[in-house]
């Protein structure tokens, strides 16, 4: 795999030593690579770049160039918004982590030379993960998301309330400060916060996670991901803020969300010492206690 795509948002002084070793390394296993047009510019100013380097601004520009890897440098956010350039394309991601828990972005500043040389002589394993497809009336295509879709309450300190519905069948009126819908990936992110389980990334499953909902015997549910969403808001505001990922709008408490499996997987890559329960243990500290 030697035709790469680099995606990052910004850069942080302490890691100008990794970005010079990091563009050294490409040369010098003679990938060839474009860099987001964004992100060259700030590059410039730490790394002496060839003037002739292609720039990318869409997801077109990664198929013209025959990208086979997207590499994202940042943290689990920036990984996030890279995944929109390569949505319904064969073309892999996997990023160095610049940011903070490093759960998508799990690969180190320190590896940087071993996991270009795993990645030049295709030591790695390629992995499908489920993406959302979100879509609600006014919607001129549909909207999508890798992590998780929330329904948030907007302009008002009160509670809404989210009829809900699986497969047109009615499951719960939700009374809460909201939900989220999340896939396997998701299940550590937000739906982790707010209670929901850790789901294994290839369970073929979705889950149903409230957000500090009233009535405390509500839980999370799990359940095939073959079934389709339906979310219709009630609230004393007339409207109720949709979140898919890091991007966010603000809905009409008339316009009902439905949210089913994409009909196509993202796909990540992972070298050869990616294992999902060592990250586990890792990110959140699973053993730390001394006693164990």
């Amino acid at each position: 795999m030697k035709r790469i795509a680099i995606y990052g948002e910004a850069i942080n002084e302490k890691h100008f030593a990794f970005i010079r070793e990091l563009f050294q390394k490409l040369e010098d296993y003679s990938f060839s690579y474009i860099v987001y047009a964004k992100y060259k510019d700030k590059v410039a100013e730490i790394v002496n770049l060839d003037k002739s380097i292609s720039t990318f601004k869409k997801a077109s520009e990664l198929v013209e160039h025959n990208i086979e890897c997207l590499i994202s440098i940042g943290g689990d956010g920036t990984m996030l918004n890279s995944f929109h350039y390569v949505l319904k394309t064969d073309i892999y991601v996997f990023g160095f982590n610049t940011g903070r828990l490093g759960f998508l972005s799990n690969v180190s500043t320190e590896q940087v030379d071993w996991a270009l040389s795993e990645l030049a002589s295709n030591r790695f394993k390629g992995m499908n993960r489920a993406v959302l497809e979100i879509n609600f009336e006014g919607a001129e295509k549909p909207h999508y998301a890798v992590n998780e879709v929330t329904i948030h309450k907007q302009d008002t300190s009160s509670m809404i309330t989210i009829h809900t519905k699986v497969n047109d069948e009615f499951v719960n009126s939700y009374w809460a400060d909201g939900i989220i819908v999340s896939t396997p990936t998701g299940s550590t992110a937000y739906s982790l916060s707010c209670g929901g389980p850790i789901v294994m990334p290839h369970s073929n499953n979705l889950m149903l996670t409230p957000i500090a909902p009233h009535n405390l015997n509500v839980r999370p549910l799990v359940f095939s991901d073959e079934m389709n969403v339906e979310l219709r808001v009630e609230s004393r505001s007339d409207t109720f803020l949709l979140a898919m990922d890091s991007c966010s709008i603000a809905l009409s408490v008339s316009q009902v969300v439905k949210v089913k499996k994409a009909a196509f997987y993202l796909k990540l890559l992972k070298l050869s010492d990616y294992n999902y329960f060592n990250t586990l243990r890792t990110k959140l500290m699973w053993g730390a206690d001394k006693r164990n």
